[in-house]
């Protein structure tokens, strides 16, 4: 299917992180399409490895299973058919966040406000030629 907007939601996992979701799911109800960079933090990573312990699974099968329920709830969550998602660590930069929204043709970026107060992405935020929604902690 071909889409006019493309939407790129950077998402963290935690409780103010997933704010973005709830903006691809509205984009793409109104046939957008949406990526999601779903960037892991220290935290998330903590909670995978406790998974893989609760499981009793080596740390790094069990971080692929929890990992992968969470990418495929997010993109449920968001639904469309061509839904994507991205993993990175949260520790990258802006550059690297606009090569992903290149790469991924969107049209405009929705980020957390959490994440839109680093430094590093401060500058996407005022740089990026494509317009960039900075979404509230709910």
């Amino acid at each position: 299917m071909k889409h006019s907007e493309h939407l790129l939601a950077v998402v963290e996992p935690n409780e103010t992180g997933e704010v973005s979701l709830d903006i691809a799911t509205d984009h793409v109800a109104r046939g957008g399409k949406a990526t999601l960079l779903i960037m892991l933090n220290q935290q998330a990573r903590e909670d995978f490895r406790r998974f893989a312990d609760a499981e009793n699974r080596h740390v790094y099968n069990g971080e692929a299973v929890a990992l992968d329920r969470l990418v495929n709830t997010y993109t449920s969550r968001v639904g469309g058919e061509d839904t994507e998602a991205i993993v990175t660590d949260s520790t990258n930069s802006a550059r690297d966040l606009l090569h992903v929204a290149a790469e991924s043709r969107a049209t405009s970026i929705v980020i957390p406000q959490r994440l839109a107060a680093r430094r590093g992405l401060r500058k996407l935020v005022t740089n990026s030629t494509l317009p960039v929604l900075i979404a509230p902690a709910a």
